[in-house]
């Protein structure tokens, strides 16, 4: 065994010092990319294991196809060519940030903004909007694997067992003492979205250490944005408006500035932070607003003395409300002149903005009772044309019961309306303001500061009315919106 040993290793020095003919026959070819391939950009989060699943191949193929010498680390942004499963190139998809543009999308892609139009059938380059889906099909018939560069810096990834999966970017991992329901609105979820989405039967038992998919997170993306200085960031949520929603506008400067802007013709109070170099405003989106693109102008006045300007698309959506018809004996109290004048009276004291934010996370609910009529109902009186919706959200309070603040701020108005009846509004600070309506008695007076669950008053009958409850609006800089989505979303940190 040892003297056959000893040969092997003897035949295979001289083998090595040999020296070594190759005939221009014998060199291997350049690989060549077949058409039944594509190219996908990794996304944060993903490894080479992952990918070769999503694409039906393996990651020996990838490293094959792509010329990579190790599996272990690949680039958010790099290209890679991966085997298309019908034989031509598979569509990828590219959400619309504010703040790009054709030009600079189809630079990231590496394809013509002729091709992107014909792809998404645009005619109009300067008509795409912030969330709108583009199909990014890049014609990879003529790159090779050296062309397929990382764009961004590289990021470590973990191979190793691929049948265990890894975090990805919507994994939450519970943390002790969570619960779902904060986990959920959290993520702007209700309890039964995220109770399904994790096949969890009972919602009151989740443990330490469990993860949890969030369902409504985007996969992160590359982005190909083109913000004028000073802007560093630009952050909008959510990419789709919605009628009678609230919409938050975020950005960042490198500079000091000033920040303003407009919206459906209406101005955006910016709040600045951080010596103006954070700047955030909240969008009341209207109801009635026609389902379309529209466009946010937004200006910045620089310490420098410059003026920087920027707008960008955004699309509005219809919110989907019914109807229905209300009767009223008293008909005076839906005489449009006095619905007018209380919807005037209610927006010039809502338009105004304190600096002072006096809420944290989600709004509280404002009544120990059930939800009996929901916001954005359009509304008949006595059979009449629909003139009106429901600005609020209604909650069957039986007479003087307490009705609670839904979160701390100052008392701007405790006084008896026509259609309202007995009303407390509460300055929240930033341009948010609730109000609460129909009440019985009150238990502040303008003026006060109130906090979160602070028995406020006591519900009745009082105003317009069809039988006792408590109903409950939020305003966002003059405008009512669902308040509902305020206990469920965290609409700042």
């Amino acid at each position: 065994m040892i003297r056959r040993f000893l040969s092997i290793v003897i035949l295979t020095g001289i083998l090595l010092s040999m020296p070594v003919l190759i005939t221009a026959q014998e060199v291997t070819p350049e690989p060549t990319i077949d058409t039944d391939l594509t190219i996908h950009v990794v996304q944060r989060g993903e490894n080479l294991f992952r990918i070769a699943l999503a694409y039906e191949t393996s990651v020996a193929e990838l490293v094959t196809l792509n010329g990579l010498t190790d599996a272990t680390r690949i680039d958010v942004g790099q290209r890679l060519l991966v085997p298309s499963s019908i034989g031509e190139p598979t569509p990828q998809t590219h959400t619309v940030q504010p703040g790009e543009t054709l030009s600079t999308i189809a630079e990231l892609y590496n394809i013509s903004i002729e091709l992107l139009l014909e792809q998404n059938e645009i005619t109009d380059v300067n008509s795409i909007y912030a969330g709108q889906v583009l199909s990014i099909n890049a014609d990879v018939s003529s790159l090779t694997p050296e062309t397929i560069i990382p764009t961004q810096e590289p990021i470590e990834v973990e191979v190793g067992d691929e049948n265990l999966p890894t975090l990805s970017s919507n994994i939450h991992v519970v943390q002790s003492g969570e619960t779902l329901f904060r986990i959920a609105t959290n993520y702007g979820l209700t309890t039964q979205e995220l109770a399904q989405a994790n096949g969890i039967l009972d919602p009151t038992v989740i443990y330490g250490g469990q993860q949890l998919i969030i369902p409504n997170l985007p996969e992160l993306q590359l982005t190909a944005l083109d913000l004028p200085a000073p802007i560093q960031s630009l952050n909008v949520r959510p990419l789709l408006f919605v009628e009678g929603e609230t919409g938050v506008i975020e950005l960042s400067t490198n500079s000091s500035s000033v920040v303003t802007g407009t919206f459906l013709g209406r101005d955006l109070a910016f709040i600045a932070q951080d010596n103006n170099l954070r700047h955030i405003a909240f969008i009341g989106i209207p109801m009635f607003t026609e389902a379309n693109i529209y466009t946010i102008d937004l200006r910045l006045d620089n310490a420098d003395g410059s003026q920087s300007q920027f707008a960008f698309n955004i699309r509005v959506a219809n919110g989907g409300y019914g109807s229905q018809n209300l009767n009223v004996t008293n008909e005076n109290l839906v005489a449009p002149a006095i619905q007018d004048n209380e919807l005037a009276l209610l927006t010039n004291l809502t338009s105004a903005v304190t600096l002072e934010r006096t809420w944290e996370g989600v709004f509280s609910i404002p009544a120990a009772a059930a939800m009996n009529a929901q916001y954005g109902t359009r509304r008949s009186y006595n059979g009449g044309e629909i003139s009106s919706y429901h600005s609020g959200a209604d909650f069957a309070s039986a007479p003087s019961t307490p009705i609670y603040a839904a979160a701390d701020g100052v008392v701007v108005l405790a006084d008896s309306l026509n259609i309202r009846g007995n009303t407390i509004v509460i300055d929240h600070g930033w341009g948010i303001y609730t109000l609460y309506a129909h009440q019985t008695a009150f238990n502040v007076a303008l003026g006060d500061r109130v906090v979160t669950g602070q028995v406020i008053g006591t519900a009745g009958s009082t105003g317009r009315v069809t039988g006792p409850h408590l109903h409950w609006e939020v305003w966002v800089n003059g405008i009512p919106v669902n308040p509902i989505t305020w206990t469920q979303t965290f609409f700042t940190s």
